[in-house]
């Protein structure tokens, strides 16, 4: 009998404990590490100001938005093996072969993912991380947690954020031809934080934090919000979801008529 790939073993062994999950977050959203996260927020927007702002301005400088564009949609593209990966692991294979059809087509006809043709035919992007992953197999998420340059995240989270800028799927497929080192791994991370920077200009979320009379809870609150939606993988349940509209209460039935005495 012919042997399973172990990661297609894995898969099948981690599917049933895969099935329920853990997407509560109150014990992050309770913050019982808030006085040091604050510290390392506070460390994280001195950086940003003093270093990675200014790399991000002069890269939008010199750079013309198709480009940026293009450089985005490039990003999104080399981590979409993780996608895959992280969908196996998670037991969504349906998802996994979306994610796979999404990265042959940009890969191919989007010219190596700088353009992103698979959205427009239907494929858009179905992000999944490491963190996720533990989610899924029912690791709890753990006290909110600011990571030093990473920002915002959970005990969890934070624990696979390394894994998930750093052991890219996508290093195995290369490594036959090109071996790349640290040296690249680092520089592949370094433009992907100028990216996200770039993203968080370009969609006004700069702009809203430096509005904010407390930035810190904002920030917490708008991560804890979109990885709540992450978890449940779009889809809130009525009793998450604050936009859903109420469900109508069905009335109880009316009591049987009692028949009048026969004469």
């Amino acid at each position: 009998m012919r042997s399973l790939p172990p990661l297609a073993l894995l898969a099948l062994l981690l599917t049933g404990c895969a099935s329920t999950g853990s997407t509560d977050l109150a014990r992050a959203e309770a913050d019982p590490w808030e006085k040091s996260n604050r510290r390392v927020f506070a460390f994280n927007k001195g950086l940003d100001r003093w270093v990675v702002k200014p790399v991000t301005s002069g890269y939008r400088a010199v750079t013309p938005k198709p480009v940026r564009t293009a450089v985005s949609n490039a990003y999104g593209n080399y981590g979409e093996p993780a996608n895959f990966l992280n969908s196996v692991l998670q037991g969504k294979f349906a998802q996994a072969f979306r994610t796979l059809d999404r990265f042959l087509l940009n890969s191919t006809l989007g010219v190596a993912g700088a353009m992103d043709v698979a959205t427009d035919l239907g494929r858009p992007r179905e992000a999944e991380d490491f963190g996720q992953t533990l989610a899924r197999w029912g690791v709890k998420s753990g006290p909110y947690v600011v990571l030093p340059l990473f920002g915002p995240s959970t005990l969890r989270d934070g624990i696979m954020t390394p894994v998930d800028f750093f052991v890219d799927p996508a290093d195995f497929a290369r490594n036959a031809w090109l071996s790349p080192g640290w040296d690249v791994r680092i520089g592949m991370a370094g433009g992907r934080i100028i990216n996200f920077r770039n993203t968080l200009i370009e969609t006004g979320a700069d702009k809203l934090l430096a509005d904010s009379l407390d930035d810190y809870t904002l920030a917490k609150s708008a991560y804890l919000q979109r990885r709540r939606l992450q978890l449940f993988d779009g889809q809130l349940p009525a009793e998450e979801d604050p936009f859903a509209e109420p469900a109508e209460e069905t009335p109880p039935p009316e009591p049987p008529k009692a028949e009048p005495p026969k004469p």
